[in-house]
């Protein structure tokens, strides 16, 4: 698989691959394996740091001075990239939808912590982060600085070669265990970790079949963006366009983005006492629910993309 290109190693991979029997039953599938994203080893990153050892080498390759991020308060990619630019030097702005929440969640509090300067548009539209991210790059352009602007979760062709290299991380830990993966479950934000996974697929000749639980945007909308994400990573990697699967996106967003139902809430409360394994409620509870409620057949291999952040912030609000 060539994915020559700049990356800064941060995360500890290959992450585990391992089936989970309580799991399985809770979530009523016949053979279960879960890909541990939630022990990538970089602080709260769970799978994003795929996503920032790719747009931090980009970035550094590209001379930049400055990183600016359209991401929400509760952003997990906002967290792990200030982790991660603070190491290099690199001054990080960030644009979050709304105003400045009474009780900042966690993530903000890491963000800042670590020095990012975080900015809030005053609008709940969630597209106002990427235009004042875009003023900021302007700004900066004319400053005499190099900024380099990441969009909403990372999600560019270029952070989605993080998870184009899990792939092949995945098939190479399949072969050891003799299993075939049927149906890759993962839940779908932004869209790069899913366009990557595609992208991957096709540089390896291989054709899991991955559904992606939206949990943010309408599916439709999730399907034009995972399909823009693809056709630009293909493009950069010389990968004719039809040697990609088409995304397959359900809906899981129930009462909506960052709103957990009771239902999904209590799955992940009871997954966590019958096996140990944290689900966030932004992310992995929706997909769970939806795995749980659409008895998908059997083997299904579910792709933990971490959230231990929202864990907490769950907890936090829990004790309110």
């Amino acid at each position: 698989m060539d994915l020559a290109r700049p990356r800064v190693a941060l995360g500890r991979f290959p992450t585990p691959l391992h089936s989970d029997d309580a799991v399985e039953r809770l979530l009523g599938v016949d053979r279960l394996l879960i890909k541990r994203d939630d022990l990538t080893g970089f602080g709260w990153s769970g799978n994003k740091v795929r996503a920032v050892e790719y747009l931090l080498g980009d970035m550094l390759a590209a001379g930049a001075t400055n990183v600016v991020l359209a991401a929400g308060p509760t952003s997990n990619l906002a967290a792990t990239m200030a982790n991660a630019a603070r190491r290099h030097g690199l001054a990080v702005d960030q644009y979050a939808y709304g105003t400045e929440p009474a009780e900042p969640p966690p993530a903000l509090l890491v963000c800042r912590r670590l020095g990012t300067s975080v900015h809030f548009t005053g609008s709940d539209d969630r597209a106002s982060m990427d235009r004042h991210a875009a003023e900021r790059v302007r700004c900066l352009d004319l400053a005499g600085a190099t900024p380099y602007l990441v969009p909403r979760g990372g999600a560019s062709e270029i952070g989605a070669l993080g998870f184009a290299a899990a792939a092949a991380e995945l098939d190479e830990q399949l072969l050891h265990v003799s299993a075939e993966p049927g149906t890759v479950v993962l839940p779908v934000g932004s869209g790069g970790s899913i366009s990557g996974l595609l992208v991957g697929q096709a540089l390896l000749g291989v054709t899991w079949p991955v559904v992606g639980v939206a949990v943010s945007r309408p599916v439709l909308e999730t399907v034009a963006v995972v399909r823009k994400l693809t056709e630009r990573g293909a493009s950069m990697l010389g990968l004719p366009q039809g040697d990609v699967p088409e995304p397959t996106i359900v809906d899981g967003r129930g009462a909506g983005f960052g709103r957990p139902e009771p239902a999904e809430t209590e799955l992940a409360i009871a997954i966590e006492a019958a096996s140990g394994l944290l689900v966030d409620p932004v992310y992995n509870a929706k997909a769970l629910r939806w795995l749980a409620d659409a008895h998908v057949e059997g083997p299904v291999l579910y792709w933990h993309t971490g959230g231990s952040l929202g864990v907490a912030q769950r907890l936090i609000a829990d004790v309110r």
